[in-house]
């Protein structure tokens, strides 16, 4: 494989990278002996069982010490997932009835049974059912390995340049075990950017990309590699111009991210003084670090699903609790908003043990605030959690994809009883703490004048609201030139949702991608829109681009745009705009800004 390719994959840890291919490919059994037993063998065998269960349970629980020492507490529910599934007894009875049946010994009939369940969650469609496929394939093998005495050597990078490793699929262990200074990043087949992988890779601020399928071939072995993550592109055997462009793009992006730290602190305010508020999207405490580097004003969205994923399980009020006060605490009376859990059908089934909700129509399904208005118990379990946490710092709860104004008003009164239920256990909490509405749902955008007399603030969700508002799924290949943030109709809603908003003199502010595209950012603050909420990676150039603009040129502009009726005239007048505002804008900014 030595001629120039680009494979595209999906991002699930953005960054750019080079180096040599390494393979890895994670040690699978694929043979086993076919002994047979006498009837009087079987509970030998299932002793055999339980004593292996222990050796591996040692295992990762010396994997989950080095998570926690890495990470923190609550990366190590990444391998609890693990260890749950290989201490889980349900499956015996199954085990035993299959050697009472063939006769065969213990590795057999727990390869079997382990199959099974790996073939009954793998309904091809959902990511998360594939993420935990991954977890119980990675247990089988552990198990198998100690039932048959198999040694296997460890892999060793013994590399002196950087490296891409590239593989069939990862477990969590393999990424903190692999990554060192020399492995730049990771190119997997199989994985979702909620995978237990994707988590630890963002987290290490790894550049990482799956769904890259047959990647993980003898043929690319030492194949020079760009891994561009940020556009999910894997380049091979790159041509000189493309590896020229590469390390010249990541030089500036080492000398930019420098410029930026050394401003972090510069108040984004335009030319003509409007203050926009700029902070940070936060998946994660450990993504705190990147909030601080480049100089946030609060969080203006902390998704707090992932801590549910990392789980398996629904996690106590204690849990959430310590998650919330460390990011509260960590930002010292600086705003933070905390959605509520935004996690479809497929992983609550999974989370609560289920039975799995076939949907043909997962994202308009069971999902989000339904979930929570369905299930009082896990919704009055995270609320007391986020109220608790608001006592240490200024909280703001936020519900996602509210459609109607009935269901806003039903999530405020598991508010009150969520407050109630403190007050009974003598817990403070802030009583004057805030709520919002995550408007993604042309309903709600529609209905923003009323909502916004109703909630202390708005902030709109521009990646779901763009799907929905043009009916387009992007993860579709067939349709996803469709959506775009410069169709008109996303600029009306924009404008209808802000007017709405500042007419009952509440913040509105944006929260999706547009809030960190450069050419957006001017269509944004000529709408007026309060505060714009991006991934800490991007909170330097946004500064940048706010404090080069002026909000009296783009208030014209936004004018001129709301007579147009296509979408690439409005693309054309934003960049040309741009290029108004900042003619040198390659050398201030990077090639690659306009290609995002």
């Amino acid at each position: 494989m030595s001629a120039f390719q680009r494979i595209q994959g999906i991002t699930s840890s953005p960054g750019i990278a080079m180096g040599k291919a390494l393979l890895y490919r994670p040690h699978e059994i694929e043979t086993i002996p076919k002994i047979h037993i006498n009837p009087q063998d079987i509970e030998s065998e299932m002793g055999r069982l339980d004593q292996t269960r222990q050796i591996v349970l040692r295992e990762l629980e010396a994997v989950r010490d080095r998570i926690e020492k890495r990470l923190g507490t609550n990366y190590a529910e990444l391998i609890n997932a693990q260890i749950s599934i290989l201490m889980d007894h349900h499956i015996d009875n199954e085990i035993r009835t299959y050697m009472t049946e063939n006769l065969v010994h213990i590795p057999i009939a727990y390869r079997v049974v382990m199959n099974v369940y790996i073939q009954m969650l793998d309904d091809g469609e959902s990511t998360f059912f594939q993420d935990r496929i991954l977890d119980i394939r990675a247990v089988k093998q552990r198990v198998l390995r100690v039932l048959l005495s198999e040694d296997i050597q460890s892999f060793t990078n013994n590399s002196d340049e950087p490296v891409i490793l590239v593989t069939k699929y990862l477990t969590p262990g393999d990424i903190i075990i692999l990554s060192d200074e020399n492995v730049k990043g990771f190119v997997s087949e199989v994985g979702g950017i909620t995978s237990h992988t994707s988590i630890l890779a963002r987290s290490l601020k790894i550049p990482m990309i799956v769904g890259v399928p047959n990647i993980a071939n003898e043929s690319l072995s030492g194949e020079t590699l760009i891994l561009d993550a940020n556009k999910g592109e894997l380049i091979i055997h790159p041509d000189h111009e493309t590896e020229h462009h590469y390390l010249h793009q990541i030089k500036k992006m080492g000398e930019l991210n420098s410029f930026y730290i050394e401003h972090r602190d510069d108040i984004p305010k335009t030319l003509d003084g409007k203050y926009v508020e700029l902070d940070a999207n936060i998946s994660l405490s450990v993504e705190l670090d990147g909030l601080n580097d480049f100089g946030g004003s609060g969080i203006g969205l902390y998704r707090s699903e992932y801590l549910y994923v990392m789980k398996h399980t629904p996690p106590t009020e204690e849990e959430l609790f310590r998650e919330y006060v460390q990011m509260v605490r960590f930002m010292k009376k600086k705003p933070v908003i905390l959605r509520t859990i935004d996690l479809g059908g497929d992983k609550i089934a999974s989370i609560l043990e289920q039975e799995l909700l076939h949907e043909d129509n997962p994202n308009m399904g069971y999902r989000a605030i339904r979930i929570c208005l369905d299930r009082p118990d896990l919704f009055i379990t995270q609320l007391k959690a986020m109220l608790r946490a608001s006592h240490y710092g200024k909280v703001r709860i936020m519900f996602p994809m509210i459609s109607r104004v009935e269901e806003y008003e039903e999530a405020l009164i598991y508010v009150e009883k969520a407050k109630e239920e403190l007050r009974k256990e003598n817990i403070p909490f802030d009583e004057q703490c805030e709520t919002g509405i995550l408007v993604e749902i042309p309903s709600a955008a529609l209905m923003a004048d009323k909502l916004a007399g109703k909630a202390d603030f708005l902030s709109i969700g521009t990646n779901d609201l763009t799907q929905y508002m043009l009916a387009v799924d992007r993860g579709n290949e067939k349709v996803n030139h469709i959506y775009c943030h410069y169709d008109p109709v996303m600029v009306r809603a924009i404008q209808w949702i802000t007017i709405a908003g500042h007419r009952h003199n509440i913040q509105v502010s944006v929260c999706g991608e547009m809030a960190s595209d450069p050419l957006s950012i001017l269509l944004l603050v000529g709408l007026n829109i309060d505060m714009l909420s991006v991934s800490p990676m991007f909170l330097g150039p946004v500064r940048s681009i706010i404090r080069g603009i002026s909000f009296k040129i783009l208030k014209s502009l936004v004018t001129d745009i709301l007579k147009m009726e296509k979408r690439n005239d409005i693309y054309n007048a934003l960049k040309h705009q741009f290029i108004q505002f900042f003619p040198d804008w390659k050398k201030q900014f990077g090639e690659s800004i306009l290609s995002r």
